[in-house]
């Protein structure tokens, strides 16, 4: 399956357009291991400081021409079911999901209230505020969302002690550094 996911995001780079004067050459390859060393970093990151809920750390992050496109792996850790949900919006960034390991509730979309304003360093201009709503959906090892810029999103419950996933991130107004 992580094969699977590693075509996905190597078809993903054959999509985009490539201007004349920076076309690439050849593909960028990440293999298993990349993902395995990354998913690995991600939960020592959590271990090391116990006050952490979420690590993201990017594999690869390239320039295609007109737009940039990234992976990453994120790893949550387990999040109780209630409670006030505090989602994220990405302004500038369109993101595909697809789950490692472990499992959990995702919701997306609906309207956010107590709304904030931030820009990351490593994702760029986002708003963050409690979530109203949304379509709710379990996820678990395989399971893929496609979150389009501009949606809320957030994990309402993460029922095993970490939740792995990769994500592929368009960047077409390239808000993010390379790697």
């Amino acid at each position: 399956m992580r094969r699977l996911m590693l075509t996905l995001g190597m078809t993903m780079l054959t999509w985009c357009p490539i201007t004349d004067a920076e076309a690439q050459t050849e593909g960028t390859y990440i293999t298993t291991a990349d993902v395995d060393a990354t998913e690995a970093a991600t939960l020592a990151r959590l271990r090391e400081d116990t006050s952490r809920t979420i690590s993201d750390i990017m594999i690869r992050h390239v320039d295609v021409g007109d737009q940039q496109l990234g992976v990453a792996v994120v790893q949550r850790t387990k999040r109780a079911a209630g409670g006030p949900l505090r989602g994220i919006i990405h302004v500038k960034l369109d993101e595909i999901y697809y789950v490692l390991s472990g499992e959990g509730t995702m919701v997306s979309g609906g309207p956010i209230t107590e709304m904030s304003e931030t820009n990351s360093a490593l994702l760029g201009p986002m708003q963050a505020g409690l979530m109203q709503g949304g379509t709710a959906q379990q996820m678990g090892p395989g399971d893929m969302v496609i979150v389009p810029k501009g949606v809320a999103h957030s994990w309402s419950e993460i029922t095993t002690d970490t939740i792995s996933y990769l994500i592929f991130r368009t960047d077409p107004e390239k808000v993010m550094e390379l790697k």
